[in-house]
């Protein structure tokens, strides 16, 4: 990403249509506001759960989840890395960092799920290069 930081994206965790977790990938759908969302696509990030100072890797989708096809607006959905929590109900702050990749329509299910691991490999280092940073004043 180049530019300005942007404002990390704020917002409620609500239910969305559950496939993330039966493929594999569990994610956090983010009720935002009227902020503008940043281009379709497949981010590396940092989240923050509630007002915890704990900084948690993360592998942000935007946009409106061609492969699974039908009406559907866009979105931001968040996996959080070997993470296992209940976030329903919960606030997660999250900051974008690098932009992996725009988003695409795969032809099949197993080719999705085979993207998005690499994909969550790929955020990983970049987030490892990157170091950790301090999001909404947390310390880092």
């Amino acid at each position: 990403m180049s530019g300005p930081p942007r404002p990390p994206l704020d917002g409620l965790v609500v239910h969305g249509d559950g496939r993330g977790r039966g493929l594999g990938f569990p994610t956090a759908n983010l009720a935002l506001g009227s902020e503008p969302l940043p281009e379709d696509g497949i981010y590396a990030a940092w989240a923050r759960i509630d007002e915890e100072h704990r900084l948690r890797e993360a592998t942000v989708s935007v946009g409106a989840n061609p492969t699974f096809r039908g009406g559907r607006a866009r979105r931001v959905e968040v996996h959080l890395h070997d993470a296992d929590v209940d976030l329903y109900g919960r606030r997660l702050s999250v900051a974008l960092v690098a932009r992996l990749r725009p988003t695409v329509c795969f032809d099949t299910v197993d080719d999705l799920v085979a993207q998005t691991a690499a994909d969550v490999a790929r955020s990983r280092t970049v987030l490892a290069e990157r170091g950790r940073p301090a999001l909404g004043g947390a310390p880092g």
